[in-house]
């Protein structure tokens, strides 16, 4: 008996020896959930060697894991050891309980964005509780960035914007003259508009010789985007097959059963994910306030044509896609005065946006919860709070409360890290539109500032080196002023 007794011990004893060293090999399930973040980071990154180098390390795991290739991989995608966080954040670590679950709830999520917002929030619910704590945590980060340069004087900010574009001048002035460069999304040069246009003010006020340059700018960009807007208010996606592995695999998923879907090197249907929102989105709203800036009714027109078919799309599992439509809308309704787009906007908010935040502030999911596309959502909620009358209070009170808790979120992530992407102009927006904002505010603003400076800036020299509309926010009046 007592022999018998030392037999099951050392069984269980080798037993547990075995898992824990499996554990720190990273072994089956936790192993592959690793790499698929792997894989996913160099998709995006277009790194065609690495992804095929994980493909690789995918098909060796099966037969033999190496915990040292595994963890070279993960260095390459900038994932810590152990690979669950990035630059000493927690990153999305999908848990059994998850993945064993996923399909059923995003069907679920699915079914429930066709039915009514008591349904979504019912699976938004169940959602959470099966994320636990992984529930709002970004599959990936950027590092963060600290800068300590002085505060800057609008004037000065106004040159900074100005030779920051001038860096670019080959490129912008070819947009100047209506016509696309390189192989850019529509948004980019929905930004320059947006930005250029939020910037006119004070460069009429510091440097009025540049307005013509800037205002050449604005029209060739303009133009540019009423040139390839679809006659349902659509704007295409350009046909980056051969040219970008994430997005060449997804047009090539778009077009499987509609060729005709692709045309002059455009892809001119929407996305059946969604996607086409986020640059009918951006460009609409371009569009809607350049057409106001200039008195352009053709602008404002082709902006309430992309509103019009916002308007028409359903909800879908990608809270941001929602979202762009929402800022659209909620910026036609200010633009226009027509209530079906205020109407639209506050239902795809209710339905498709502020049922998925997390406790932490950040989105349900783990590619919702990245910081840049936290920044879009935060965006759309400005957007309809700014729109909203003051006696829809209940509503109101709702999106201000999400946009509360949401740059709660990003001021954690820049107290902890530094700036990881800068959030310059819907970190003043809220200060405009929240009369009790975070007491961490103010100084993180300044950070946000000065980081900025130190990414368009070198001695002398200038570049761009974030969005337009980022560039832009600098040139904005001092608070109080």
């Amino acid at each position: 008996m007592e022999t018998m007794k030392k037999i099951i011990l050392l069984w269980l004893t080798l037993l547990l020896t075995a898992r824990l060293a499996g554990a720190a090999e990273g072994t089956g399930t936790e192993a592959e959930a690793r790499l698929r973040v792997v894989l996913q980071l160099a998709r995006e990154r277009n790194d065609r060697p690495l992804v095929e180098r994980v493909g690789a390390a995918q098909r060796q795991l099966r037969q033999q894991p190496d915990e040292a290739t595994l963890r070279g991989l993960e260095r390459e995608v900038g994932i810590d050891p152990g690979g669950w966080s990035m630059h000493g954040l927690k990153i999305f670590r999908p848990t059994p309980a998850f993945l064993a679950r996923r399909d059923t709830l995003n069907r679920k999520l699915a079914e429930a964005l066709t039915q009514d917002v008591a349904a979504v929030q019912a699976i938004c619910a169940e959602l959470r509780e099966t994320l636990g704590d992984q529930a709002g945590l970004p599959d990936t980060r950027r590092q963060g960035e600290r800068a300590a340069w002085p505060p800057i004087t609008q004037g000065d900010a106004v040159d900074l914007f100005l030779g920051a574009l001038e860096s670019e001048s080959k490129g912008l002035r070819t947009i100047s003259a209506g016509k696309p460069i390189g192989n850019n999304m529509l948004r980019f040069y929905g930004d320059i508009i947006q930005g250029c246009c939020e910037a006119r003010p004070a460069v009429r006020k510091y440097r009025p010789e540049k307005l013509p340059e800037l205002d050449r700018l604005i029209t060739g960009a303009c133009g540019l985007l009423m040139n390839l807007q679809q006659p349902d208010g659509l704007f295409p996606f350009p046909d980056l097959r051969g040219k970008n592995i994430r997005f060449g695999a997804m047009i090539e998923q778009q077009i499987a059963g509609h060729p005709e879907a692709v045309k002059d090197g455009w892809v001119v249907s929407a996305d059946s994910d969604g996607g086409s929102q986020f640059d009918t989105g951006v460009c609409g709203v371009a569009l809607l306030t350049a057409g106001k800036t200039y008195q352009r009714p053709d602008w404002t027109q082709a902006g309430r044509r992309a509103a019009d078919w916002a308007l028409a799309q359903g909800c879908v599992m990608n809270f941001n896609y929602n979202a762009f439509s929402v800022g659209l809308l909620a910026q036609a309704f200010q633009a226009t005065g027509d209530a079906r787009y205020l109407e639209g906007a506050s239902h795809k908010a209710e339905l498709g946006v502020l049922p998925g935040q997390a406790p932490n502030g950040r989105w349900l999911d783990p590619h919702n919860a990245r910081t840049v596309y936290h920044l879009i959502i935060l965006r759309a909620l400005h957007d309809l709070w700014a729109a909203l009358p003051a006696e829809r209070q209940r509503e109101r009170t709702a999106v201000a409360q999400a946009a509360g808790l949401a740059v709660g979120a990003l001021l954690d992530e820049f107290a902890q890290a530094g700036v990881t992407t800068v959030a310059l102009r819907e970190l003043q927006r809220h200060t405009t539109l929240n009369p009790r904002p975070d007491e961490r505010l103010p100084a993180l603003l300044e950070l946000n500032r000065a980081v900025l400076q130190q990414k368009c800036r070198s001695g002398a020299r200038f570049r761009l080196g974030v969005a337009v509309t980022e560039l832009a926010a600098l040139t904005a009046p001092p608070a109080g002023r």
